[in-house]
């Protein structure tokens, strides 16, 4: 597995490239990030798995966080936005 590594990119905002990680890693990666995301913030996830579109969001709620959307980025990239 990749080092995780968030980026700020702006107050409370921050981004994670997970593009070139195949499921189930961003399912298990979510959980790790969840724990460090400071209490309202939003987090970018960035995926081209397409079951993280499904399996991540679910994660996400189990947690109590939010998923604001999950769009379309390009052809087989999505961003998944969390808030907390």
């Amino acid at each position: 597995m990749k080092k995780l590594k968030a980026t700020k990119i702006g107050n409370n905002h921050y981004q994670v490239d997970l593009r070139g990680w195949m499921c189930p890693y961003p399912k298990y990666a979510i959980e790790i990030l969840l724990e460090k995301l400071p209490s309202a913030s939003c987090m970018d996830l960035l995926v081209d798995c397409p079951a993280a579109t499904k399996d991540v969001p679910e994660v996400i709620k189990s947690r109590c966080c939010n998923v604001q959307e999950v769009i379309p980025i390009s052809d087989g990239e999505w961003r998944i936005r969390v808030n907390k």
